[in-house]
């Protein structure tokens, strides 16, 4: 990992935090639309439906922790590589890798909970 890549590899997980923060922020204003649907006494026929998206929700947030915090010690490593150390390199670059393929898997679960939700809403009674 020359210092080009080191370089573009801190930028991508500078990257990473951003987009969780974002994917953060969408799956609280998801909680809020839920709550805001149960309230309304035309959907209480749903309350398992419901039930199952919250679980979604919470599921997602243990989801968001896991990878900030993985993505958060890996800046941290990124950042103090120390240029000689060849074993340390290839972590690095390996962890990489793993935490580009979590960001992967991550955003294709969010649009998946957010396509199945958007569908749950546009289905409410107004």
């Amino acid at each position: 990992m020359g210092t080009n890549n080191l370089a573009a590899s801190i930028v991508k997980n500078e990257m990473w935090k951003l987009e969780i923060k974002y994917l953060e922020d969408e799956n609280i204003r998801f909680k809020i639309n839920l709550a805001n649907i149960l309230a309304n006494d035309g959907y209480k026929y749903q309350i398992e439906r419901m039930e199952h998206f919250q679980n979604r929700f919470l599921k997602m947030d243990e989801q968001l922790n896991l990878l900030k915090h993985d993505v958060r010690e890996q800046l941290q490593l990124l950042q103090t590589y120390n240029h000689s150390n060849a074993q340390q390199l290839k972590t690095l670059e390996y962890d990489q890798l793993r935490l580009e393929m979590k960001m992967i898997l991550l955003r294709r679960d969010f649009d998946n909970m957010a396509g199945d939700f958007n569908d749950f809403v546009k289905a409410a009674p107004s």
